[in-house]
């Protein structure tokens, strides 16, 4: 199933001939081929350009894991596309793609994408999120014109685990959670991990709770550390 979205462009700012003949651009989103039981992504999944062809396409890269480094997540499923902000007189998409093992974990990989020379381009950083956490872009204009992503990701204890005999810290149980800030540099013309840490407090997961809230709980700890990582003007 293909998804249009319209996206409004500068024209002088593109050379795609759709743009040029019209003040708006349309992009489609394209979930990528899955296996014969349809849980798990074979392909990756696509965002492109324009009403036809796949000259002007981003897919985000598969990440290759295990100790061999022959294994690869591919993020193909559950495409979804949506304008966060603006940048050069563009608007700054967010495309999601989601790779499954079949099982009870997913991946989620994350891009922040804006139009450079007719074609997408990413500014984040591998940015990659199980299936227990949370994102969200703040506004800070005091700090950053364009919008802070700020991720929150399970830790999962496994030594905990083992201690209580499978009985505490499973998959879905209360979490501490890695935060994660990214910030644009203006220097790189890329966004940067601009802070992290990890929370003392643990927070439920989805035995308890149908979304992961963790954020808003320690915005205060995350505005501190903001405060610390932006140099004083």
């Amino acid at each position: 199933m293909k998804l249009w979205v319209w996206m409004r462009c500068i024209p002088a700012l593109m050379v795609m001939d759709a743009c040029l003949a019209t003040c708006y651009a349309q992009y489609r989103v394209l979930p990528g081929k899955a296996d014969s039981d349809g849980c798990m992504p074979t392909t990756p999944a696509r965002v492109c350009l324009g009403a036809t062809g796949e000259a002007h396409c981003y897919a985000p890269p598969n990440d290759k894991h295990g100790s061999s480094e022959k294994e690869e997540y591919t993020f193909g499923l559950e495409p979804k596309a949506k304008a966060v902000g603006r940048f050069n007189a563009q608007e700054l998409t967010l495309f999601t793609a989601m790779f499954s093992g079949c099982g009870s974990g997913t991946l989620t990989h994350l891009s922040l994408l804006t139009v450079r020379d007719g074609q997408f381009a990413n500014l984040l950083p591998k940015v990659e999120l199980t299936e227990q956490s949370e994102y969200k872009f703040w506004s800070f204009p005091q700090v950053s014109s364009l919008p802070i992503l700020v991720t929150a990701d399970f830790i999962w204890d496994f030594d905990s685990m083992k201690k209580s005999n499978y009985s505490e810290e499973t998959h879905f149980a209360r979490h501490r959670y890695t935060i994660s800030l990214y910030m644009f540099d203006s220097k790189s013309s890329q966004y940067v991990q601009a802070a992290r840490y990890e929370t003392t407090k643990k927070y439920p997961g989805l035995d308890n709770v149908d979304e992961i809230h963790v954020l808003d709980a320690e915005r205060p700890a995350i505005l501190a550390k903001l405060r610390r990582s932006v140099p004083s003007q």
